[in-house]
């Protein structure tokens, strides 16, 4: 593979940039678009990435009138995914089947639905759809843990550090959540004064134009050189301690809708826009104390459903001591099989997706219907309900991470950028090539 690569790369670099089929006609079917490192981006799937990108903005209702910078940031990020795919891969970062399920099954009851329902909705819209977004949604995971490992796990936090944020929990930023839309144009490396007028003088145009009326969405997606352009520019809600710096006063000061003044920082100049801020002092999680008995038995996946014994049981159980009492009726079973069958407090993202079902409407003090699995029937019994207050257990914790996450979202930027200078990146239309190598 990697010598009938190098053949192609060398063929491209003193031939015509197209891609023949062995038909007698030799007819033309693509371009290259770019070569980055030993990966090549044709035409087609660029096309294929502005079209989804095109049909996500109409839906935010965002309209693109200059299709070739919408390509140029298309290309952009798809240079930024090979790059950070190879990187990966040299590191060896890998996302386990059931890692990815989890995360699937995540993303399916959040939006009320069962893996089963997501595949088959996604597949009704698509011949390949579900396959199409497990693999994307593996990727972004592969992309997360990268940034832990490059970026998050290399930033540290001293002791010092934690307990002065402690100290500033009383202060009322500490207790809001704010709502940020952002726009950035870069500097060079090494950037001149002329290019720091030049980029300056850019930024401040954008900003008239936002405070001349334009949509913030809009103008990010055509203008912005930041990692969220495509998103309209959405850094999502971030908390006081996850606020770059350089960010932090000018966020203070203003109001929601209202946008910053140009700020400047050592990666370029940039446009903060307010979109909102709520109150995070009490963020609740529901918790679920769960206990788990195992009936043993070699067919009950096969069966459609629970035996009407088994069901009336789960029915008569209206009580931890009647719960317990399947221990003596169920005597002959090994006691290792149910030696762990306090689950303890968990919320219902924490625990697997059938025993979520069998629960959604469980009153404390019942059992659920029972549940097939390879090793037999499974009894649940919900013990208690509780509203948990994630904010107040582990502070310490809690402060540590904010604080490494402000530091990383300080250097991510950079992190990108020097990625992208260790990389081979050869664009071979002249027209995309502006925003991409900047």
């Amino acid at each position: 593979m990697k010598q009938a690569l190098s053949t192609l790369l060398f063929l491209v670099a003193f031939f015509p940039i197209t891609v023949f089929s062995n038909s007698e006609e030799g007819r033309l079917l693509d371009r290259i678009v770019a070569i980055v490192n030993d990966e090549v981006i044709l035409f087609s799937e660029l096309n294929t990435r502005v079209l989804q990108a095109q049909r996500e903005l109409q839906s935010r209702n965002v309209n693109i009138a200059d299709t070739t910078e919408l390509q140029r940031k298309v290309l952009d990020k798809m240079i930024m995914e090979k790059i950070q795919l190879k990187r990966i891969k040299d590191r060896g970062i890998k996302i386990s089947d059931e890692e990815l399920l989890s995360q699937i099954q995540d993303i399916a009851m959040e939006n009320n639905l069962t893996v089963i329902n997501l595949r088959d909705q996604l597949n009704m819209a698509s011949p390949d759809g579900f396959k199409e977004f497990r693999e994307q949604i593996r990727q972004q995971m592969m992309f997360r843990k990268l940034q832990q490992v490059e970026i998050l796990s290399q930033t540290q936090v001293t002791e010092d550090e934690i307990d002065n944020y402690l100290q500033r929990q009383s202060l009322a930023e500490n207790n809001l959540e704010y709502h940020l839309g952002h726009i950035m144009i870069n500097l060079p490396e090494s950037a001149t004064p002329s290019d720091r007028k030049a980029a300056q003088q850019q930024a401040q145009e954008i900003l008239n134009k936002l405070i001349q009326g334009e949509d913030f969405s809009q103008v990010a997606v055509r203008y912005s050189q930041g990692s969220k352009a495509l998103q309209g520019g959405d850094l999502g809600w971030l908390s006081w301690d996850q606020i770059p710096t350089f960010f932090a006063k000018s966020v203070r000061d203003l109001d929601i809708g209202q946008l910053s003044n140009l700020i400047r920082s050592p990666v370029g100049y940039h446009i903060i826009k307010l979109k909102d801020k709520r109150n995070k002092n009490s963020q609740l999680i529901e918790q679920y104390n769960l206990y788990r008995f195992i009936i043993l038995s070699e067919n009950a996946k096969q069966a459609e459903k629970p035996p009407a014994a088994l069901v009336e049981l789960a029915q008569n159980i209206k009580s931890m001591q009647d719960f317990k009492q399947l221990n003596e009726r169920y005597s002959d079973i090994p006691a290792s099989v149910n030696a762990n069958g306090n689950l303890g407090w968990q919320t219902i993202q924490e625990m697997p997706l059938e025993y979520a079902q069998a629960i959604a409407d469980l009153e404390p003090g019942h059992a659920a219907m029972p549940i097939a699995t390879d090793e037999g029937w499974i009894i649940l019994y919900l013990d208690a309900i509780r509203k948990e207050d994630i904010n107040s257990a582990n502070r310490r914790q809690q402060a540590m991470e904010a604080l490494r996450m402000k530091k990383a979202n300080e250097t991510y930027e950079i992190w990108l950028r020097r990625l992208k200078e260790e990389a081979l990146i050869d664009i071979r239309i002249p027209e995309l090539k502006q925003t991409a190598e900047s």
